[in-house]
């Protein structure tokens, strides 16, 4: 499937917000992971932080392994206390 194809199929099904729990159901994970994914930035939220951006989970699913890695060097970086995006 396209990711457009796939875009505008999962904002036919859900709106373009969704909760965590029926997020948890489209990625096939537990609302817990979806609270992680969204602290991490791998997905976004919406409403004020109570709904998750349905685009970001097409996003998410279109490309997971790209997505985990910069998670993934995020945490890393702010475990160092690297937060700081330029350096001299």
């Amino acid at each position: 499937m396209r990711q457009t194809d796939r875009m505008t199929d999962m904002l036919e099904r859900y709106g373009e917000v969704c909760k965590r729990t029926v997020a948890a159901r489209i990625l096939g994970v537990s609302a817990g992971t979806v609270s992680g994914m969204l602290e991490d930035g791998r997905l976004r939220t919406a409403c004020a932080g109570t709904m998750v951006d349905v685009r970001s989970i097409a996003a998410y699913i279109e490309a997971p392994a790209e997505a985990n890695e910069l998670a993934r060097v995020r945490r890393k970086r702010e475990k160092l206390g690297m937060n700081c995006r330029f350096s001299v």
